[in-house]
């Protein structure tokens, strides 16, 4: 089998929230299937499931990341909800643009990879932060 496109970084990707890193990782599961699916040449149909899949994880995730920080004292919490609002739309865009062409191109994989090292690394982290704080 290939390398996989996406690999976990403990050290780099943690949120120290064992719940939310398991999602997470859940989320690199799907990509990493997805991008194999594609690299394989998978059927559009097989690709399409995949795609729903990660859209609705993706949406899923959200919910449950957004219920668990709003139980912090979390002052990025309204801005973090944009930006997953924002991302969850980039996702839909790059999902309705493959149900066009029937081809996931290297700039979605470039959008997947990008997104979640960037969100895990830049945003959950500092949710992370204060939960570690409130447990203490």
């Amino acid at each position: 089998m290939s390398e996989s496109f996406f690999k976990w970084d403990q050290e780099r990707l943690t949120t120290h929230v064992d719940a939310m890193d398991n999602e997470h990782k859940k989320l690199i599961d799907i990509m990493n299937r997805l991008y194999e699916r594609s690299e394989a040449k998978a059927s559009k149909n097989e690709l399409s499931a995949i795609v729903r899949e990660l859209v609705s994880w993706t949406i899923t995730h959200f919910d449950h990341e957004e219920k668990f920080f709003d139980t912090l004292p979390y002052s990025h919490a309204a801005v973090h909800k944009k930006i997953h609002k924002d991302l969850i739309e980039r996702l839909k865009g790059h999902q309705a643009e493959f149900d066009k062409t029937g081809s996931l191109s290297p700039a979605f994989f470039q959008f997947l990879k990008t997104w979640l090292t960037a969100h895990i690394m830049g945003i959950d982290t500092k949710y992370g932060v204060i939960a570690a704080q409130k447990s203490a």
